[in-house]
């Protein structure tokens, strides 16, 4: 069929899959190449129709485009070609069919030349299915899957977002977190974000976050960092999560807690009151008699009333729910009202509570909310 020998020998020497054939393509010639690529040897494809091999949709595609050719509308075509191979599987090809001439015959023969494309489909396959299925979860789970530059601009969020934030996941692409996060948090996030590296490529950042009614909710955030092949950072990925009904469950938890403390108190503070009550009673039984009221039984009276009083407040100070209020609070003051309520309990249990303070302190003040302050101290004794 061909006869320049050089031709023929680049043909079955490619490892290109080559099919020739004239143009009335009566019959064709095939290269070992096309052989490995389809699974059948030369001989069976002798007797096997390429029809047979070829996928239907695309055959019918590549006849039209033959017949094109043929008829001088075009010189060559170029296409994506299914193919069945000899075990059943389906390999994918980049076929480019053209006119060449043989100058020794001045004979003109149609050139297919098939790159295989398999291998790249395949992977092009995996990796869709693969970004499907965590696309998947990204936009069924409850957190919130955001994808950011390296400057914290969000390049994907999960659509979790309007329900947690309420804003559309498409309002927050190209803005930035610190847009949203309060301010008196960013300042600590802005921290933990510098402090990522490769050897610490996780934080994790507690936050309050501004919603799209104004409000706002705390959100729990793992923060990851991405990095190039050279350890260069890339991209952030973070997973947030609503905690605002998990802090006010541990702020009951806390207030059942207190209330606990309390409630083993209270038997001891009512013991402890019982004793004053004893004199001021005898006392008032002798005035109650006739008898003459003493003056210094009256101020054996004041100083026991002011002893239950001490012994009340500061028992519902511990007691009653109160807003925290930060103020100057003297360590010194603070630790003597509390065991002065610890007291009664410890006499009760047989018990002795000893303090020692260091006088060579200057200044035992300190900023905090007294009333938390107490309400730890009484755990650390209780």
């Amino acid at each position: 069929m061909l006869k320049s020998k050089l031709f023929r020998e680049v043909f079955y020497q490619s490892r290109l899959p080559q099919v020739i054939g004239p143009i009335d393509m009566k019959y064709t010639m095939v290269n070992n190449a096309f052989c490995d690529f389809i699974g059948y040897t030369r001989s069976e494809l002798e007797l096997v129709d390429v029809q047979k091999v070829s996928h239907q949709d695309d055959f019918e595609q590549d006849l039209l485009q033959l017949q094109r050719l043929l008829s001088g509308e075009i010189s060559e075509y170029e296409m994506e070609k299914r193919y069945y191979h000899k075990n059943g599987s389906i390999k994918v090809g980049r076929l480019i069919v053209s006119m060449i001439k043989d100058e020794e015959c001045q004979e003109k023969f149609i050139l297919a030349q098939i790159y295989d494309l398999t291998e790249k489909k395949q992977i092009e396959e995996d990796v869709r299915k693969s970004e499907e299925k965590y696309r998947l979860l990204a936009e069924n789970s409850s957190d919130i899957i955001n994808l950011h530059h390296i400057d914290g601009t969000y390049l994907y969020v999960s659509p979790s977002a309007k329900t947690i934030l309420g804003y559309e996941a498409e309002e927050l692409l190209g803005r930035s977190p610190f847009e949203f996060i309060h301010p008196e948090d960013g300042v600590e996030i802005y921290k933990l974000q510098n402090e990522i590296s490769p050897s610490k490529p996780i934080v994790i950042a507690t936050y309050r976050m501004k919603k799209k009614d104004g409000s706002m909710v705390w959100l729990e955030s793992t923060i990851k960092m991405v990095f190039d092949e050279d350890e260069v950072p890339s991209k952030l990925i973070s997973v947030s999560r609503d905690i605002q009904k998990r802090l006010e469950t541990n702020a009951l938890l806390r207030k059942s807690e207190k209330l606990a403390v309390v409630g083993q108190m209270a038997a001891a503070v009512a013991h402890e009151i019982r004793n004053p009550l004893t004199p001021i009673k005898g006392f008032m039984q002798v005035v109650q008699s006739g008898g003459v009221m003493n003056p210094e039984y009256t101020g054996i009276i004041l100083d026991e009333i002011k002893r239950i009083e001490g012994i009340i407040s500061e028992f519902l100070a511990i007691a009653k729910p109160q807003n925290q209020r930060k103020e100057h609070v003297s360590v010194d003051k603070m630790i003597r009202q509390v065991i002065q309520l610890l007291t009664p309990q410890a006499m009760i249990e047989n018990k002795e509570v000893n303090y020692y303070r260091n006088e060579g302190l200057l200044n035992d003040y300190i900023i905090g909310d007294l009333n938390s302050l107490k309400q730890v101290f009484l755990n650390i004794l209780q």
